[in-house]
Formats: C-alpha cells, structure tokens, sequence
C-alpha cells in the first residue's frame, strides 16, 4: 500500500483552513463538471456534541419537575445557555455541522454565526477545526465552549476530559441517521466498472468481517479489529473501543428505516437555506435518485467479483483524518483484501469531506469517503 498526503490550494475550488479543516467556499469560471456518485455506504450514526460542564448544555429545556412541561423560565434559561457559546465543527457541508445548525436555528431559535472574535446576544457561533485537532484546540483555546467530532475523536474527549463533557450523541438528534459513505466520480465508474467491482468485493468483505467481529467481544478478531483502528486512527485501543459503541456499520445503500433518496432529498431544501446550495435544485428527489447509484454495490451483494488479475489496477482513495467510521478501508488493506481482489488501493487523508470534494475536482482521487452531506452539497454546486 503507497498512503500519499496531498494539501493543494488551487483557483477553481478555493477554500480556508483553521485547524487543517477546509471548506469548500466557491467557484470560478473555469471549474470543471464535478459529478459524483453514492456507491455505497460506509455506516450510520457515530458523532457526539461536548462541551465545558459548568455551561450546562443540553438538547432539550430541562423541567424542574420531571415529567412536567418546560415552562417559559426554563425554555428561556436553556436558549440562554447555548446563547453566546463557541463550538468546533469539521466545516460547512459535515454531518455535524449540519445538525449543529440545524439545532441551533431550528431548536434554539437562534442564528448560527461564524467566529470572528466577536460575539453579541441570540447567537451560537462555529469555527472550523478538524476532528482529530479538536481535544488539543479546546485545551489550548479558551473562547472555544465544545466541539461536534466524529469517531473516535469524541471517545477520545470523554476518556482524556471525563464522561460528563458529552452533551449528546448524534443519533440522539437524529437516530440512525446515515453518515459517511463510499462516492466515486462518474466518468470514473463509467470507464472502470470492473475495477469499481472489485474495489466494492474487497470493501463489502472486509465490512462483514468488521460486523462479525463486533459481534464477539471475546474472540481474537476483536481484538485484532480494536489494534487496526488504534493504528488506522492513531488513537489508543480503550478510546478505539468506546467509538464502536456509538455506530454501525453497513454498505448496502437500500439498508435502514428511511430510503437514502429520501434523506438526501430531505436535506436539499435546508441545504439551499443555509447557503451550502448556491444552485437552486427543481426536483430534490430526482437528483437524489441520481446522485445515489445502486448498481455496483447490488452487483457486489449478488454476487462479488470472480477478477483476480495479475496485474493489479490503481484505484486512487480519499478517506477522512482520524475517522473510525472508514475502518472498512483499513481492514481491507491490513487484512489484504484489495490485493484479493487484484486492487493496489493509494490512500490520500483529508480532514473533513469537503475538501474530499476538492480533490475530486483537482482528479487526484477516484474513490473517496466521506460524509453525505458534502457529497451532496459539493456535487450540486458545481454540477
């Protein structure tokens, strides 16, 4: 396996960093069609809000009296709490951000701003900060309130800073909700089909092989699955083990209590609200049926592909810093699955998945894996 680390700053696809996040900010006249598939999943659930306890954050008003309605004092001292406070996110277009704003505008009630170094009333403010920096930029920064990471980074802040920094787990605002997935271009689908096959065999394997694990805790490949993540993530074995409570893993993207199309869909309208959107989009459910392609991973689950090529075909992936949710790429390479099935996998890491989404507008990847929601906002923009 060759792992390369590409950081490029280019004129069609600008962006900013703050903590090695980046964020797709705009395009220029010259940005090239960027049309991007769904080709599988890669799990649901596995993020979580925390933040300093004495702020006393939570995601609903909290009665005095339990089993009571909230009355209006108590709604208003919960708003007020939230009110003023500075959060982490991986960026404009993550899953977190998304709920975060979401929460904040829909819930709260309040506006949902930018840190500049100011703040006023009736406002929760972000700052982009990669996942895997975010327990060192909260030490190190004291206007930061808490942060919204993805796993393991959240296990990560509960066993370094203690349980009672958690403010709540993403399925907890929105159960089982989809999270990363497995996208690829299409004009790279279109010319590869045989390789994405194999790509897919490989992943599908080494997914089943992460669930049978998970489901003995006791057995060898448990423990063997807990060593790659640790490596794969760079975070320590008891943190590795506490992440994988928090989500599940699956491929198949007909899996789950809400058709995918229909959440993508879903996301359309708030997208285009929150500015993520510059393109307004006609029909939100055509272009979700569009833009998620069951064919090759229902080809995969029919049957996995018999190629087994001496030579080997390059497939070039983007996966996320630091992010357990993509451990099926690591098992896949440790356990020496791609090579199965005649793949030389070339890993490139990215901080959150927008700038993913560069990188297949730069065609420095072919597969990536990321959030659906930068998947989704990216290719509508620049479509």
């Amino acid at each position: 396996m060759n792992t390369v680390t590409v950081i490029t700053v280019v004129g069609f696809l600008m962006f900013f960093s703050i903590g090695t996040a980046f964020i797709l900010t705009a395009e220029t006249e010259d940005t090239e069609h960027l049309d991007v598939n769904i080709i599988a999943k890669a799990n649901i659930n596995g993020s979580g809000i925390f933040a300093t306890p004495s702020l006393e954050l939570s995601m609903k008003p909290v009665p005095a009296i339990p089993g009571d309605e909230p009355t209006p004092a108590e709604i208003e001292a919960w708003k007020n709490a939230w009110s003023g406070t500075v959060f982490m996110t991986p960026g404009p277009g993550s899953i977190q951000h998304y709920m975060l704003n979401k929460f904040v505008v829909n819930d709260l009630g309040l506006d949902f701003n930018i840190y500049d170094n100011s703040k006023a009333p009736g406002a929760v403010y972000w700052t982009p900060v990669a996942p895997a920096a975010m327990l060192t930029f909260f030490k190190t920064n004291s206007y930061v309130d808490g942060g919204f990471p993805w796993e393991p980074c959240f296990s990560e802040v509960l066993i370094d800073l203690g349980f009672e920094y958690s403010v709540a787990t993403s399925d907890e605002l929105d159960e089982d909700h989809p999270c990363c997935m497995v996208a690829a271009k299409t004009s790279f689908l279109e010319a590869n089909e045989g390789a994405v096959l194999r790509f897919l065999s490989a992943y599908v394997e080494a997914l089943d092989w992460v669930n049978d694990a998970l489901a003995d805790k006791s057995g060898s490949d448990y423990q063997l699955l807990v060593t790659i993540a640790a490596g794969w993530t760079g975070k320590s074995t008891d943190v590795v083990s506490l992440a994988f409570e928090s989500l599940a893993y699956m491929y198949d993207l007909s899996s789950g209590s809400t058709p995918l199309e229909d959440y993508a869909a879903a996301l359309i309208p708030d997208f285009e609200e929150f500015k993520l959107i510059n393109k307004h989009i006609d029909d939100p459910t055509a272009f979700a049926s569009a833009f998620i392609n069951h064919k090759y991973i229902d080809k995969v689950m029919a049957e996995k592909s018999d190629e087994y090529p001496s030579k080997k075909v390059k497939i070039r992936v983007g996966h996320l810093t630091a992010d357990i949710h993509q451990i099926g790429l690591a098992v896949g390479i440790k356990l020496n699955l791609f090579d199965k099935y005649g793949v030389e996998v070339i890993t490139t890491e990215y901080g959150n998945g927008p700038a993913v989404m560069t990188a297949f507008g730069l065609g420095v990847i072919d597969i990536g894996i990321l959030g659906l929601p930068p998947a989704l906002y990216g290719t509508a923009n620049f479509r």
